[in-house]
């Protein structure tokens, strides 16, 4: 039977990629960074393109770029404002929320929560303006990006591409508004109303310009 050098370099590969996952499992629905990111990312793809992903030339739209992007900003934007307070930030994948998220590549209607962001305050309380302004960092860069896609449609164009993308920006802005435990519109809501109006309103007036 003749050796099969690779099997020797593979089975040790795949099984120390597997050691490391379980290790970063801490709690038991939870995955650590930076498999939390992976995972997250293969169900977003999943969610929105279900079996095209073997398809290579329909893995790429503009409604997909935009939701990566967005969804992946909306998150980093979360942790860094968080960090930037001196909290304990990490974004974690949330297993049955991954598994909603892959699921709903079999559906028509998408669910969008793989994870989320887990912040921590390192001396024990919480900093009001520090927890606002990390929670509200989320939709705000969904909103930024809105705003910007349809600034490069009217300076370059691109319009066929960019503005699916502006519009999955405000809707995920705008869904995350929403007022309803645990999305970001309510803690935004209860703590600063006025804030929480701004935000909630220029996402709708997003979504009424993006005409989708």
């Amino acid at each position: 039977m003749p050796l099969d050098c690779c099997a020797f370099i593979r089975l040790p590969c795949f099984t120390f990629f597997w050691c490391c996952v379980l290790w970063r499992i801490r709690d038991s629905y939870e995955v650590e960074e930076p498999f939390s990111w992976v995972f997250a990312l293969l169900a977003l793809i999943f969610a929105f393109k279900g079996l095209d992903v073997f398809n290579p030339s329909k893995l790429v739209s503009p409604i997909l770029v935009g939701v990566v992007i967005g969804f992946v900003a909306h998150e980093l934007a979360h942790r860094g404002v968080a960090r930037m307070y001196g909290m304990s930030a990490h974004f974690v994948a949330f297993i049955p929320g991954l598994l909603l998220t892959f699921l709903s590549g079999f559906l028509p209607v998408k669910i969008i929560a793989p994870g989320y962001v887990r912040a921590v305050p390192l001396y024990g309380f919480w900093h009001y303006r520090g927890f606002l302004y990390s929670v509200a960092a989320g939709p705000l860069t969904n909103i930024i990006i809105s705003i910007a896609s349809l600034a490069t449609i009217s300076l370059v164009g691109y319009r066929a591409f960019l503005e699916p993308v502006a519009f999955v920006n405000a809707w995920l802005a705008f869904f995350n508004l929403l007022p309803i435990p645990p999305l970001d519109g309510s803690k935004v809501f209860a703590l600063n109303k006025i804030l929480w109006l701004a935000l909630i309103a220029s996402s709708i007036v997003l979504l009424m310009i993006t005409g989708f």
